[in-house]
């Protein structure tokens, strides 16, 4: 059943309209009309941002107040760069990416926390098969050991495709639809390709569009136990679920077709990794191991993240923080902590977009009881495609509210 916003619908609405012209207008600024001195630009931005003001956004239909959300961060994005040059440029980059103003100690102690959480349920997991096995000389050992490897591209492949293929027959349980746009596994073969351990390029347009998950193509740099997490994270129900989804039943305006909201996108492909339990992904230790490795990582970005940016530490400290935690090989830990400090705040969302999307499932699972469906939920989560979380959680008490009410059948 297709799910399309009320965007076109809502155009006799003065105020949709007025939206609608704004955001058109942002999306000039914000490409190559942009003017070249940003006194200019933020002056551009503090109009729209008052135009924007002057719509009563609890009257737009529900599509619209999502645009209406969207365009407001981002207009008050652009107006913090050009106006708040006092405000350190790495508080700056986690409102880019979170939407929202984080304390860095904060979301280190959160780190902290959860990372003792995790290694809680390592080495839980660990004394259930080997009550002798310490975790440290465990996930060295993990590091290491071949068994832990694909010997080649082409097995590395198999064993993707193959959890992918799982994974797919069992998405009726937890989703009422599925994409039908297709994605292949790959490899970028011999030229030249990020360092990451896997990454997603979304579909394009055309007959034949599809996405792609693309794997490093050094089998050494891919652990086998990972890899059911990671297929669950970067194409089905992660990034490839949302993205086709969205494409196919959710009509975006134009405008926002270029805009990542980190928190959302990413938040929501590590919360699909906890979904591989109920899909029936994670059959072996070694995989359920795997599961609570990149959690683990995720949890550590919150640490190494604000560390390196706020707390003064090193990119030696940082490697050292990682390589005790994770059983991650040392070349990808080394990847890790250099993103860091090329793209600040942006790891941090990960976490922070899951934590916000589980409190949500939470809240409903909690209000609705047995009339609780994690298909519904689902739907509801990208019915508007990537939003704000606090719009989200608007969205989600909603849908909370509306079901507590409805009529039984």
């Amino acid at each position: 059943m297709a799910l399309r916003s009320a965007n076109a619908g809502a155009q006799g609405n003065p105020d949709s309209l007025l939206l609608h012209r704004l955001a058109q207008r942002f999306a000039g600024l914000a490409g190559d009309a942009a003017p070249d001195d940003p006194a200019a630009l933020a002056g551009e931005f503090i109009l729209l941002f008052n135009e924007l003001a002057s719509i009563d956004r609890d009257g737009l239909p529900e599509a619209n107040r999502v645009d209406y959300d969207v365009l407001n961060w981002h207009l008050g994005i652009g107006i913090v760069e050009q106006l708040e040059p006092e405000l350190p440029a790495y508080e700056l980059a986690l409102i880019h990416h979170t939407g929202e103003r984080q304390d860095p100690e904060e979301l280190h102690t959160l780190g902290l926390s959860e990372v003792a959480r995790l290694q809680g349920e390592m080495e839980a997991l660990i004394e259930r098969y080997d009550p002798d096995a310490q975790l440290a000389d465990f996930l060295g050992a993990a590091r290491t050991d071949d068994r832990m490897y694909a010997s080649s591209r082409d097995e590395l492949l198999i064993h993707a495709r193959n959890t992918a293929a799982r994974i797919r027959t069992a998405l009726p349980d937890l989703f009422h639809d599925v994409p039908e746009t297709a994605f292949q596994i790959v490899t970028p073969g011999d030229r030249r390709a990020p360092r990451y351990m896997a990454w997603y390029q979304g579909p394009g347009t055309g007959r034949n569009a599809r996405g792609y998950v693309v794997l490093n193509p050094d089998p050494r740099q891919v652990p086998l136990f990972v890899l059911d997490a990671l297929i669950l994270h970067e194409a089905m129900p992660g990034h490839h679920y949302q993205m086709a989804w969205t494409a196919e039943e959710v009509d975006v305006p134009r405008w926002r077709d270029e805009i990542m909201l980190t928190v959302f996108v990413e938040g929501w492909g590590l919360y699909a990794e906890s979904l591989g339990g109920d899909l029936g992904v994670y059959r072996h230790p070694m995989s359920e191991l795997g599961r609570l490795n990149l959690e683990m990582w995720r949890a550590i970005r919150l640490v190494v993240d604000t560390g390196l940016h706020a707390f003064d530490w090193t990119p030696a400290r940082a490697t050292q923080y990682f390589a005790e935690h994770t059983a991650l090989p040392r070349a990808q830990i080394a990847v890790e902590v250099e993103r860091y400090g090329d793209n600040p705040g942006q790891a941090v969302a990960y976490k922070l977009g899951e934590q916000r999307i589980l409190a949500m499932r939470a809240r409903a699972e909690k209000a609705l009881g047995p009339a609780f469906d994690i298909r519904d939920f689902h739907r509801v989560l990208h019915q508007h495609g990537p939003v704000p979380m606090r719009t989200l959680d608007e969205i989600v008490d909603a849908w909370i509210s509306a079901q507590q009410t409805a009529p039984e059948l």
